[in-house]
Parts: C-alpha cells; sequence; structure tokens
C-alpha cells in the first residue's frame, strides 16, 4: 500500500516539508506483540520501485487499560517494535492504545479487543486427497466437490469483519505434489478479510499433508479500511484512512478462535 502525503513547499507541491510517521501495529488477543512496524511516509513523487524507510529510533509504548508497556526495537534495521515479556496479557474487551515519540513528534492511536468468533467449525476433521498417480487425476480433483473445506462460525452482525489464517503445523512436512520442495513462505497462507460468517479454503492452495491450525479472526473496521484503501488510483490523490494521530497508518487489535484439519493422501 502506498500512503501518499501532499504539502505545500517553495521547491515543488509534490513533496511535503513533513516526515510524518507511518504506522502498521497489529496485537493479537492472548498473543505477544510483535507486529509493530514504523516507516517514513513516501512523497507523491515517488516511483513504483521506492521503499519505504524504517524508522529504528522512537520511543514506543503500548498501553492496556492505563498499563503501559515500553516496545524494544527488534533485532536489526526492519522497524519492528516488540514486547515479549511474560507480563503482558491483551484479553477481549481491552483498550489498547500506542504511543510513539520521534524526532519531537508525538503520535498515538487506540483500539478495542473485539470478541473471538463463536462456534467455529469444519464438516470434518480429515481432509483426504488423492493419490495423484498422473497429471489428470490432479486436474479431476482440483475441479471436483471435495476440493474445498468450508469453515463456518456463528453469524452475530452484519458489520464484523473476520480474515482467515491457514498453517502447517508439522515440523517437516511432506510436499503433496512429487518432488514439491518445502518453503516456509507457504506454510502459512492469510486470506483476504470477508464479511460473513464461513469461508472456503480451496485445497489445491494446500501444499502440505499433516496437521493444519485454521485460525479466524475477528477484525476491527480500522483493518478494514485499510485493506480496502491498500490501492489508490493516482488520479484521485486520496489519503487512505487512518485512526492514528499525529501520523499515519493503521493501529488495530484482533481476537481469535481456532479448529485444526488433518490433510491425508490416499
Amino acid at each position: 500500500m502506498l500512503i501518499i502525503v501532499t504539502g505545500c513547499t517553495e521547491s515543488s507541491p509534490l513533496i511535503s516539508d513533513d516526515d510524518l510517521v507511518v504506522v502498521w501495529g497489529f496485537v493479537y488477543a492472548n498473543e505477544p506483540i510483535t507486529d509493530i512496524k514504523l516507516t517514513r511516509t513516501l512523497p507523491l513523487d515517488a516511483d513504483s520501485s521506492s521503499k519505504f524507510s524504517t524508522i529504528n529510533d522512537a520511543d514506543v509504548s503500548v498501553i492496556v487499560n492505563q498499563d503501559r508497556f515500553k516496545c524494544d526495537l527488534a533485532p536489526g534495521d526492519s522497524g519492528y517494535y516488540q514486547y515479549l515479556a511474560n507480563d503482558l496479557t491483551i484479553n477481549t474487551g481491552d483498550i489498547i492504545s500506542i504511543e510513539i515519540e520521534w524526532q519531537g513528534q508525538s503520535i498515538r492511536g487506540e483500539s478495542i479487543v473485539p470478541l473471538p468468533p463463536r462456534g467455529l467449525a469444519l464438516e470434518s476433521n480429515i481432509m483426504e486427497i488423492p493419490n495423484f498417480s498422473d497429471r489428470q487425476s490432479l486436474l479431476d480433483w482440483r475441479f471436483s466437490e471435495k476440493r474445498e473445506v468450508v469453515v463456518k462460525w456463528e453469524e452475530e452482525s452484519e458489520d464484523d469483519w473476520f480474515y482467515v489464517v491457514l498453517k502447517n503445523l508439522e515440523q517437516n512436512p511432506t510436499p503433496i505434489i512429487i518432488n514439491s520442495t518445502f518453503s516456509e513462505r507457504m506454510r502459512e497462507i492469510v486470506f483476504p478479510p470477508v464479511q460473513d460468517n464461513s469461508f472456503r479454503i480451496r485445497l489445491p492452495l494446500i501444499e502440505f499433508l499433516g496437521l493444519h491450525e485454521i485460525r479466524v479472526y475477528r477484525v476491527n473496521r480500522e483493518y478494514v479500511d485499510l485493506y480496502e484503501s491498500r490501492e489508490q488510483d493516482t488520479r484521485d490523490l486520496n489519503e487512505p484512512l487512518t485512526n492514528i494521530e499525529g501520523g499515519l497508518g493503521v493501529f488495530s487489535a484482533f481476537n481469535s478462535s481456532k479448529t485444526y484439519m488433518t490433510v491425508i493422501q490416499q
């Protein structure tokens, strides 16, 4: 997502005088804080090859119900900040805020931890796929009724949004397709957010046998706004929606429920 900042300068109307902080901050119920990233903005005249510069010298604190926890910079220069100590627990209904101090700027964002999805269920926790003896058997299966697994949860509000994460939990997973090699990138698949109480996972996306975790996250509106404004038409020149005061980006809380399935092969 390209976050565009416009401003007025004597040299060019396309470049901002201010170097604003862009916050990509996500916290999860019952999980440590590892997903806070700070970058600088890109000017309007940046080309498609330009990259966000990371901010590695900010003071970052997360406040949970008025209790303050100072985050540390993660190893390297990735711009990620984290809080890994075991004295922090994030629960449903907690008011979570972030406060950032950087180069005289004060940046703040707030979110509330939503309820986890309820009634998570699969039709079956065992998914069996064919033993593909040739290319045709693979193609036949990909277009069959058995190519999907449906995960469902209780319907609550039309305003609720969710997204699904599928993760292989095997230490040394076995590839489904012969001669396939393990890719850590494909161990976990994050699907786009949906406004529904079910989601269909196409089994051909699954590359490995064994135990899988299916986790469904309930997300807040600020995350949906970020997702929907991740791509912009340069003819519009609209600034993305943000819930950050003094900067840009998003700070949002999530809650989740999980179930498991095992993929086996004939």
